[in-house]
């Protein structure tokens, strides 16, 4: 059974990893650059961490910003972890593979470490994921098209199997909802409640105006 399962997401992901580089194929020249310069935002996280601690300074976007941070945290520890636990290696490891010739044509991004899961797709979820938490649901559910546009970068570079991807955005999703149950907790504490609610960073400037 085990080995079936396995052959079946195997299938998977070599059938959506051909379907990505059709779209290399037809579409390259225009998505080539826009998906990279995506994906290479994602690298370590930064860009999320630091639109992250930018919320913090605006009260509107605090609770995300203290949500998606608290998210990232976790999911760096548990990335870790899981990714030594399973040691994956990356579809491009294995030169005699069909995954190491679609990495060639897609521009031969390299990437260290182990595969599974993706670390961008992963925080690319957690922060998509605190703002759909926060913000007005009518408009919120956009964000969670952030670690979808992430994960389709980390697959068209083939630096990462689509069952990646699919394990990052599981991570993302359980770490996000944590983060949300520690804010309720710790928000109860009069310390972690009076930083929450200081004055905006626009209000220093209305001051002085």
């Amino acid at each position: 059974m085990n080995n079936f399962i396995i052959a079946t997401q195997l299938s998977l992901d070599h059938d959506i990893a051909s379907f990505m580089n059709k779209l290399l194929n037809n579409f390259g020249s225009f998505l080539t650059p826009i998906l990279k310069f995506i994906t290479i935002l994602g690298n370590f996280g930064t860009i999320f961490i630091i639109l992250s601690l930018l919320f913090l300074l605006f009260t509107k976007t605090r609770k995300a910003g203290i949500i998606a941070l608290i998210a990232l945290l976790i999911g760096v520890i548990t990335v870790s972890i899981t990714k030594i636990a399973v040691s994956r290696d990356r579809p491009f490891f294995d030169t005699n593979s069909d995954f190491y010739s679609l990495w060639l044509q897609a521009g031969a991004v390299k990437e260290s470490s182990y595969s599974f899961p993706s670390g961008h797709t992963t925080a690319a979820t957690e922060f998509g994921v605190a703002l759909f938490i926060s913000k007005n649901k009518k408009y919120s559910w956009l964000f969670l098209f952030i670690p979808l546009i992430m994960g389709f970068t980390r697959i068209y570079f083939m630096v990462h199997y689509a069952s990646d991807v699919v394990g990052a955005l599981f991570v993302g999703i359980v770490c996000s909802t944590c983060s949300y149950f520690t804010f309720k907790g710790i928000s109860k504490f009069k310390f972690i409640d009076k930083a929450y609610n200081l004055p905006s960073i626009l209000s220093l400037f209305k001051r002085e105006a």
